[in-house]
């Protein structure tokens, strides 16, 4: 079971404006879309999605992120829009982030789990490109 606190977050960096957008999965899994400046710790909360995601499928979720970050330490290309997979626990924020406009390798396990996490919401990665 992921522990309480345990925050996921998925969606697109703006380079330009420094702002990072999209979905927040807690560990009790409420799903948020918010907004957040990449040079500040404070999230803005826009609403609540009527999704509930089963307390088992976030588990999976973040074993997957927790996997991937084990294999690939770091990961992080910024491209003029990014997409991103964040994984926050009390202790620390582990985040990927790549150039929404390439496939690389390095990036293909986070890619997948943007995809999963997007699939919940019901959307696709290539909206934001």
């Amino acid at each position: 079971m992921v522990p309480v606190g345990h925050v996921i977050r998925w969606g697109v960096w703006n380079d330009t404006t420094g702002m990072l957008s999209g979905y927040q999965l807690r560990w009790d899994g409420q799903l948020v879309r918010y907004s957040q400046h990449r040079d500040s710790p404070a999230v803005y909360i826009f609403d609540t999605l009527s999704i509930q995601i089963p307390r088992q499928t976030h588990c999976d979720i973040a074993l997957s992120l927790r996997n991937a970050f084990l294999r690939e330490q770091t990961y992080v290309v910024i491209g003029p829009l990014s997409h991103y997979v964040e994984y926050n626990t009390p202790t620390a924020t582990l985040r990927a982030v790549w150039d929404a406009r390439f496939e690389t390798y390095g990036s293909r396990h986070f890619r997948g789990i943007f995809r999963w996490l997007n699939s919940l919401v019901g959307h696709h990665e290539s909206p934001h490109r």
